[in-house]
């Protein structure tokens, strides 16, 4: 039943159920104490900001490469949760005696955020363009973009904050070089993390997990997954932490969106 269902109804009945309990508005927001930095500065609570942290920014190496992410967004004016964002996210071939980029994705972004804050939850519905580009022309050019509705959820539970972000979205002017892409990146895209799952005097360690599925709703044997371990130092000297990255799947990138593959890698996240 699931296989024959429209993605779009089920992108909008979600949306629907799981936000129809808030209010939302673009008003100002005072930030809560018990909310750390970063996820006030995730979800725009900081209006003095106007750049601000967006996905996670990383280096971290693994048997075959070094994957880095740079990523930023940009309120475009303080009363209105309009957002610019872009990330750029690299594969280096460090090991090869030339030392090439192998690819780059380039993902400029534009979105307009609804929020709604209680206690200490937060909820928030983006409704944005993405275009997902490796910056190519000509036979070497892979693109597709995508308009989107995101939800996201932040919730303080005792030492825990919890983050659910999922993303649906609907696919369109697909590059003739990768056409059959949505067999692979689907129509959702799932978030969870849950900070200071472990404990012990100052130091922490927290828990990435991240879902697509391919074109048939639930499908994750074409899709594929991530988990990230995050360890904080005890330290206040260091200000990275160290980034542990499993992914499993497919179309981690541009390049070789079409095949399935595993890696493991190291290295640090540049934490708030």
């Amino acid at each position: 039943m699931l296989k024959n269902s429209n993605p779009i109804f089920f992108m909008l009945l979600f949306t629907l159920l799981f936000f129809s309990s808030g209010t939302y508005a673009y008003v100002n927001v005072i930030s809560d104490d018990n909310m750390d930095k970063k996820n006030e500065s995730i979800v725009g609570l900081i209006m003095s900001e106007k750049f601000s942290l967006y996905q996670p920014n990383y280096f971290i190496i693994g048997l075959n490469d070094l994957k880095m992410q740079f990523s930023f967004k940009y309120r475009f004016a303080r009363a209105i949760p309009l957002y610019l964002g872009f990330s750029q996210l690299m594969f280096w071939s460090i090991y090869d005696k030339s030392k090439p980029f192998k690819e780059i994705n380039y993902l400029p972004e534009a979105f307009y955020r609804f929020l709604d804050k209680k206690n200490n939850t937060f909820k928030t519905l983006d409704m944005g363009y993405l275009h997902l580009s490796n910056g190519k022309k000509g036979i070497e050019s892979k693109s597709v973009d995508r308009v989107y509705l995101r939800a996201n959820y932040i919730s303080k539970l005792n030492r825990h904050n919890l983050d659910f972000n999922l993303m649906t979205y609907y696919s369109y002017n697909i590059e003739e070089t990768n056409k059959d892409i949505v067999e692979h990146i689907g129509y959702w895209d799932l978030k969870i993390s849950v900070s200071n799952l472990i404990v012990y005097e100052n130091q922490n360690l927290d828990l990435e997990l991240r879902l697509f599925a391919g074109s048939k709703l639930i499908d994750l044997n074409n899709g594929a997954y991530q988990i990230g371990l995050i360890y904080n130092f005890a330290s206040s000297n260091m200000n990275p932490a160290i980034y542990l990255q499993i992914f499993q799947g497919y179309a981690e990138n541009l390049l070789d969106y079409n095949q399935r593959h595993k890696e493991y890698r190291l290295g640090l996240v540049l934490s708030y």
